[in-house]
């Protein structure tokens, strides 16, 4: 995964972002779970949280 997205940052191609999807299609399956419950978690997660449709990086937590 490291030497995909590694490839992926220098690059900024459709041909890498692929193979990271391939890792991770392949992570899923490995762990016995499926892509519907990983699109389906990804979905509630931003329905909760927002996604990142604005970009917006989230940089440091401060707790009391």
């Amino acid at each position: 995964m490291n030497e995909e997205l590694t490839e992926y940052q220098d690059s900024k191609s459709l041909e890498e972002l692929a193979d990271i999807l391939e890792v991770i299609q392949a992570i899923v399956k490995a762990r016995g779970w499926t892509l519907e419950e990983l699109e389906r978690i990804r979905a509630n997660k931003a329905a909760k949280r927002g996604g990142f449709k604005k970009k917006i990086l989230l940089k440091e937590v401060l707790e009391n």
